[in-house]
């Protein structure tokens, strides 16, 4: 992309991470909620103007409200909807992980665990979608990722009913718009989709995902859509022999060829695939070791937290030009409050520092501080914490740095509400400030009023009375008391007297 696209005045497209038979999916970023979005560019060759075009947005906007509807942590967050000039365009969470396609290029067969624990958590997405009338009509292993922690996500939900209403028929050249192995018959000769065409799309799924071939190999398409419609499968124990046999027989259930045949609904496969699903542990001495991306890992170690991901591996030897120029335009983005973008591109910069000098600790604190401003207190504080270890050790406690960093700590602890860990660290931050500076320096008025107020957010009003009391003493001496931040803190004073009696 030769310059930066904005959809809607408000999506900045940089990077095109997928093109379809539907359109193209971009990495974009939201200017104003500052945050990566994935951003659907639908077909092009749609005209969305006269009666017919009008149509198709009237359509595509009510697929994608109907799809918005569907909350189940296996679906991405619909954002926001619309129409820019002459395309239709869908603003949806952005899930980073892997697709199933990808995943079976690299390992081929898995194992019945992770093959039970993928189905079911597809299952579970199927039965709150169907619950709501809505089908996918296009379940292939494309449209399923693996995310951190182990879940299963299905993209493109409702996507496929946003074009024609023909969608899946075969056209004049034998081609069709659908995924021809992974469509159920009915789907293929009326064009008809249920709830029960997507359990015959995992069906296909499941038998990929345990044997590594699709149901009737890589057929032309033609052939493929002929044998879905009047050939059985292959027995899964031609191909695997471990396969057991109550796995084996739901499979060929989903792929009946009467959709009355096949299981009732998504919820009776997320029954049948129960035993085949490991039991949860509280032991997790061994969870590190899990790949990041593991579907039995919510089953083993259920709501815990996403595991961490691993370092990026050094690339390359980043020389103090590009470090200065990487470091110029995080500050850019920051001061234009787009912090999300300006914390990932010195994320970036850290992982691909090949060494951890003295500029790479700057770095380090510009990410920390980035982080910070944008509301993450949570990733910010370990980056403080090790910042104040490091250069404490090297530079001692009293240093401007080490007591700047703590502060930050402190002001990351008060907003995580550990009230009493932050009052401790400003405290102590003040006692060092007053060993180096003046007892009516700005810095350290600051850091009084600062653990007042604590004291007020901690239930303590007394104690944030005194405190604030104390410091309106000094203001008043040190500004006067017309000045702006006299009066205020004079009315905080006021307020705290009404209610602490």
């Amino acid at each position: 992309m030769t310059e930066q696209r904005t959809i809607a005045g408000r999506y900045e497209l940089t990077e095109c991470v997928g093109t379809g038979g539907m359109g193209k999916v971009w990495l974009a970023y939201d200017t104003r909620l500052d945050r990566q979005v994935a951003l659907k560019l639908l077909r092009s060759d749609l005209s969305l103007t006269g009666t017919k075009g009008r149509s198709v947005v009237a359509r595509f906007k009510r697929e994608a409200r109907f799809t918005a509807r569907l909350e189940h942590p296996g679906v991405p967050a619909v954002f926001d909807a619309g129409a820019d000039g002459d395309e239709l365009y869908l603003v949806m969470q952005l899930i980073r992980g892997k697709d199933l396609g990808e995943v079976l290029a690299e390992q081929g067969a898995l194992s019945v665990e992770w093959v039970a624990a993928i189905g079911a958590q597809i299952a579970s997405v199927l039965a709150s979608a169907h619950s709501v009338s809505l089908v996918h009509r296009d379940l292939k292993p494309r449209n399923v990722m693996l995310a951190a922690g182990g879940v299963v996500t299905v993209l493109d939900f409702g996507i496929s009913a946003l074009l024609d209403r023909d969608l899946t028929k075969v056209t004049i050249n034998g081609e069709t718009l659908g995924s021809p192995g992974y469509m159920a018959p009915e789907q293929l000769t009326t064009g008809q989709v249920s709830p029960l065409t997507d359990l015959y799309a995992l069906g296909c799924m499941l038998y990929e995902l345990l044997t590594g071939e699709q149901v009737f190999g890589r057929l032309n398409t033609m052939a493929t859509m002929l044998a879905q419609v009047n050939q059985e499968p292959r027995p899964l124990t031609t191909l695997r022999m471990d396969v057991p046999s109550p796995l084996g027989r739901l499979v060929l259930d989903l792929l009946a060829k009467d959709p009355e045949q096949r299981p009732a609904d998504a919820g009776e496969v997320y029954t049948r695939l129960l035993p085949f699903l490991p039991r949860p542990t509280a032991d997790q001495a061994g969870e590190p070791e899990l790949d990041s991306t593991d579907p039995t890992r919510p089953y083993r170690y259920p709501l815990a937290p996403r595991p961490r991901a691993r370092p990026a591996p050094v690339v390359e030897l980043l020389s103090a030009t590009q470090v200065r120029e990487v470091r110029a335009r995080a500050a850019d983005l920051a001061e234009n409050d787009r912090f999300t973008q300006a914390s990932e591109l010195l994320a970036d910069l850290l992982a691909d520092a090949p060494t951890y000098d003295l500029a790479m600790r700057a770095v380090r604190g510009q990410y920390a501080n980035t982080l910070l401003l944008g509301g993450d207190c949570m990733r910010a504080l370990p980056e403080f914490r090790r910042l104040v270890i490091e250069l404490t050790d090297s530079l001692g406690e009293d240093d401007q740095d080490v007591l700047f960093y703590r502060s930050q700590m402190a002001t990351c602890l008060a907003e995580l509400g550990e009230i009493t860990e932050a009052l401790r660290e400003f405290q102590e931050v003040l006692d060092a400030q007053k060993r180096v500076r003046s007892h009516d320096d700005p810095m350290v008025l600051d850091l009084r009023r600062q653990i007042g107020m604590l004291f007020g957010a901690s239930g303590d009003l007394h104690g944030a009375r005194r405190v604030l009391t104390s410091l309106l003493a000094d203001t008043v001496r040190i500004m006067g008391s017309e000045h702006p931040g006299t009066s205020e803190l004079q009315a905080l004073v006021d307020r705290l007297r009404q209610v602490s009696g």
